[in-house]
């Protein structure tokens, strides 16, 4: 099948004009022949949001919610929003399939150093759960600096993820070559061939008060070979073939999951957190 990463510059606190670009960019990517659809982290909101966190959460019943899940009939879709839980926020991302949300993963690291102050706004997620899907198979959602932990995708590669959805609001730093935007690159390679799944990165562009975004999404195979990369700095729509056929072929050059021995690893975590 083939899966389109929309890259775009959402604005911040204009969740209906949010909305408005999600649809348009899941008609052009229709039109392009994708079946499913990855957008940026917060992309319904803009990410500096600040004291306008609890203007643009949403929750089961808000009608944000049920236009998300309608827009969902014209392709599946992953996309970034906030979520209200008993009054918290989180940073969270949802999959939206024929009407329905089929999934939710809350953000579980929140960086909070240098330009940001996630841990200012949202509450912690608690967990990395992976979910099925019909056509994309066992999938696990990651945003930002979840992916930047190892911890979290070697998680998922227990749970026998087949694709990483990694949904980012990366800032471009260190013009003109942008080690930044590199750094998401070089991950992705490692964390594709060697855990032996897709990852498809989607990256925002623009500005948010003087944080300005970098792009570079892309998709990686489970060999840990490149299949799309959409362009530095712009708005940029890309489409790459998933095909689970590929995974068995990795899996069998590469066993990575068999030979694996996560009860060793449990023992020695469960010893160094006793030394303490």
């Amino acid at each position: 099948m083939k899966i389109a990463i929309a890259q775009m510059a959402p604005a911040v606190g204009k969740v209906e004009e949010n909305l408005g670009r999600h649809l348009e960019l899941l008609e052009k990517a229709k039109g392009q022949g994708a079946e499913a659809v990855v957008f940026p982290e917060l992309a319904l909101t803009g990410y500096e949001l600040y004291d306008l966190v609890p203007d643009v959460a949403i929750k089961e019943g808000h009608p944000l919610m049920e236009k998300l899940k309608e827009a969902s009939k014209i392709l599946p879709f992953f996309t970034g929003f906030v979520l209200e839980e008993r009054d918290l926020f989180f940073n969270a991302a949802g999959f939206f399939r024929d009407g329905n949300l089929v999934h939710i993963h809350r953000k579980v690291f929140l960086p909070n150093y240098s330009m940001f102050e996630e841990k200012r706004f949202f509450a912690e997620g608690e967990n990395f759960r992976t979910f099925e899907d019909p056509d994309l198979g066992r999938v696990g959602i990651l945003i930002c600096y979840d992916y930047l932990h190892p911890s979290s995708s070697y998680v998922y590669f227990l749970q026998q993820a087949d694709l990483l959805v990694v949904l980012s609001a990366s800032p471009a730093r260190g013009y003109p070559d942008f080690p930044s935007i590199r750094m998401w690159e070089n991950m992705s390679k490692v964390v594709s061939k060697h855990f032996t799944v897709y990852v498809a990165y989607a990256n925002r562009v623009g500005f948010d008060g003087g944080m300005g975004f970098g792009g570079g999404s892309h998709a990686y195979s489970p060999t840990g070979q490149v299949l799309v990369r959409l362009k530095d700095l712009e708005e940029d729509l890309g489409t790459f073939e998933y095909r689970r056929e590929e995974l068995r072929r990795a899996r069998i050059l590469f066993p990575a999951y068999r030979d694996e021995r996560p009860r060793v690893i449990y023992r020695e975590i469960r010893r160094i957190l006793n030394e303490d």
